[in-house]
């Protein structure tokens, strides 16, 4: 008779069922997140970017880690003693864990880069989109190194999980260092992630309310970097290898509650699309003499889109109908990730610094302008 670990009697204390509960709750979560997301910029917006598709690839490497954190914990994860681990357990145990580095690696790297995508959108041109650009090669760089160390940590690599092989044939970088290290260069990555786009926001001129609003999301990453360091903390006391069952849950937990922090922002317009259909049926039950179309939002952030009038704020697409009052034919438009650029920005326009960002119209890209360019003009 086995209990939740195979080859293992009933009696045998393991934190299998709860680390299981653990990692697939957050990630059906984050899975939720997601589709939110994509029902905002596909349906509301109808505008994806390649941030949209970016965090699909990082719930993949989530949705890949958590299905070999469970399946490894029927082979002996969450196991609380040493001398309760079968033998015959080890080897499915440590290639599982072996499988499952590199999903780590693409989930944290995934959910970074969708915010930098998204930063690019709205950041004006030049130093702000710049140090973006800077900041999403470094993290791709670093990253995809991590992932080789991750894969090549032992020479042999089956070294890495395989108990048979002899200890004095191959070696083996030491992993709890470059696990520290790992954890330490993610905490400086997801740090100046968050703070990227606070002098952007901070200079711009919408209301304070929405200015505050904006902010309060973006620093939503600190619970991403206190995860870390509870990670950390977790890395350094391990002594054997069922130790790695809270560093393991924990990684779940940190990657899906990026992707969960990297999508809230996404879904702003359908909360006001709601929101506005709310208190439209209210004031037609009250008698108020029919239903009238609702105005226009204006949304903190806004997108470029294929609309004949221009900048159009988010969410103005879910009547169907275009800039003109005309109806839309088949109650969608065709984007290209490229055309749309999402601006923290009034529809009138940001003065910063003597400078304004002028509403481009679809034949005509964005541009910074300086006042005076426009005074000498109209000199000539």
């Amino acid at each position: 008779m086995t209990g939740w670990t195979y080859n293992t009697p009933d009696d045998v204390p393991t934190d299998g069922p709860r680390i299981t509960a653990v990692c697939l709750t957050f990630t059906i979560i984050a899975l939720l997140l997601v589709c939110l997301r994509w029902y905002v910029r596909t349906t509301l917006v109808k505008a994806v970017g390649y941030d949209d598709w970016v965090i699909v690839v990082s719930w993949l490497g989530a949705c890949g880690y958590t299905v070999c954190s469970v399946i490894q914990t029927k082979w002996g994860l969450g196991i609380t003693r040493l001398e309760d681990m079968p033998p015959q357990n080890v080897l499915p145990f440590g290639k599982l864990q072996f499988i499952g580095g590199p999903f780590y690696v693409l989930g944290i790297w995934g959910f970074k880069m969708s915010l930098l995508f998204s930063y690019l959108r709205f950041f004006p041109a030049g130093g702000y989109k710049i140090g973006t650009i800077i900041v999403a090669v470094a993290c791709t760089m670093g990253h995809i190194a991590f992932m080789c160390v991750f894969i090549f940590l032992c020479t042999p690599i089956e070294k890495q999980y395989d108990p048979l092989i002899p200890v004095n044939e191959g070696h083996c970088v030491d992993a709890i260092t470059f696990y520290l290290t790992f954890s330490s260069l993610t905490i400086v990555f997801d740090v100046i992630i968050m703070f990227l786009p606070f002098p952007v926001i901070l200079k711009s001129q919408i209301q304070k309310r929405k200015k505050i609003v904006l902010l309060a999301l973006f620093i939503l990453g600190i619970f991403v970097t206190i995860i870390q360091a509870i990670r950390i903390q977790t890395i350094k006391n391990l002594v054997n290898y069922l130790d790695s069952a809270k560093s393991i849950q924990w990684s779940v937990v940190e990657t899906c509650i990026g992707i969960i922090i990297s999508c809230v922002p996404t879904l702003a317009p359908m909360v006001k699309y709601f929101a506005e259909r709310s208190r439209n049926a209210g004031s037609t039950t009250g008698g108020g003499g029919g239903a009238s179309r609702p105005k226009s939002s204006k949304y903190a952030l806004q997108t470029w889109g294929t609309r004949r009038s221009g900048m159009q704020p988010l969410g103005t697409g879910i009547d169907n109908r275009d800039a003109d009052g005309t109806s839309v034919s088949g109650g969608s438009l065709t984007t290209k990730p490229e055309d749309s650029t999402e601006n923290i920005l009034d529809p009138g326009g940001v003065v910063s610094k003597g400078r304004t960002l002028h509403a481009a119209t679809p034949s005509e890209p964005e541009s910074w302008t300086d006042p005076t360019d426009k005074e000498r003009k109209q000199d000539v």
